[in-house]
């Protein structure tokens, strides 16, 4: 009951500062003042603040042999054209700690050289940071985990054109909050983390395809925990999502706007996204680095299905990701 009501208390007060922002008319949200949206096919540019659905399934392996299946609830909801934001629900996760050593150690009746499970990777509220005794003896824990909220601002005046009015650059200040409604502790972080932040986001600075046509964005948060259970670590860090989105080949709707078929099997609409996850743990001077490329194509206007690999790149800590996988769908409401 205690978890319930910290829960609640924190989503209406996450509802209560932010609600404000979704009924503002000054002249940010003048109707017709298109400087710094855009429309984007992929549903992959920060600017476009369509409402999206984007479920996805994503598979991690850690350096400690901790691996984690989960499938998100992931969307955007547009107040309005310049005020959007995403929910991201891990609605069925596992976290399977079987073949970690030291478990394996703690069944044989040896003590652990280290008695804690590492984080879950350096997201916010992604599980972990338990002791194994405290644990379960079959070795692995299931359930849903945190809620992801991020919230994006987009003001014209932080908005520029440049060669000569073609391309345009931006800067968006984001507030992301992760609320612990884990219905396992071993699932989530027993935390209210709060993540300010800010966007840049470019056209790249090229003319004509391919490069012309695609983008840069880097998102930076420092995240640090607002409520805490007794029993968890402090959050301070800096997390990093820096993109490169890359057109491949031109989508079939755009050579025949009245394409309404599907186009699963040719080579229309292919994408490529790469990102990029520096992330600097201030608590214990760590630093790890990941990359993801995002092999993508839409097979129908306002529809899109990815494949997403990421290796984790000279990392040192048990936690750290050293392979994830992922696979989702994006479908614009």
């Amino acid at each position: 009951m205690d978890r319930l009501v910290k829960v609640l208390l924190i989503v209406c007060l996450t509802v209560f500062i932010t609600a404000p922002l979704t009924g503002m008319r000054s002249p940010v949200f003048a109707a017709g003042d298109d400087l710094g949206l855009v429309e984007d096919a992929t549903g992959t540019d920060p600017r476009d603040f369509g409402s999206k659905f984007m479920p996805y399934y994503r598979y991690m392996e850690l350096e400690n042999n901790v691996e984690v299946n989960m499938f998100t609830l992931f969307g955007m909801y547009a107040f309005n054209p310049r005020f959007a934001m995403t929910y991201e629900w891990p609605i069925a996760m596992e976290i399977d700690y079987s073949d970690v050593n030291e478990f394996k150690a703690l069944q044989l009746g040896i003590p652990p050289s280290d008695p804690d499970v590492p984080h879950v990777g350096p997201n916010p509220g992604a599980g972990g940071g338990l002791p194994f005794i405290d644990l379960d003896s079959g070795g692995n824990e299931t359930g849903m985990g945190d809620l992801n909220l991020r919230f994006f601002l987009a003001p014209p005046t932080w908005a520029w054109k440049f060669m000569g009015g073609e391309k345009q650059m931006s800067l968006m200040p984001i507030l992301e909050t992760t609320v612990p409604t884990a219905t396992e502790e071993m699932l989530g972080d027993d935390s209210w983390i709060l993540s300010p932040g800010f966007a840049f986001v470019t056209d790249m600075p090229f003319k004509g395809p391919p490069l012309g046509l695609g983008f840069l964005a880097m998102m930076n948060f420092f995240d640090f925990d607002a409520f805490k259970d007794n029993d968890r670590g402090s959050t301070t860090r800096f997390r990093g999502r820096w993109f490169w989105m890359q057109p491949l080949t031109m989508p079939a709707s755009m050579k025949n706007p009245d394409d309404d078929n599907y186009h699963v099997f040719d080579l229309s609409g292919l994408y490529m996204l790469t990102e990029f996850q520096p992330v600097y743990d201030f608590m214990g001077s760590d630093f790890s680095f990941w990359v993801g490329p995002e092999f993508g194509k839409i097979i129908k206007d306002g529809q899109i299905i990815y494949l997403k690999p990421g290796w984790g790149i000279d990392n040192s800590e048990r936690g750290d990701r050293e392979f994830t996988f992922e696979i989702g769908f994006r479908y614009f409401m």
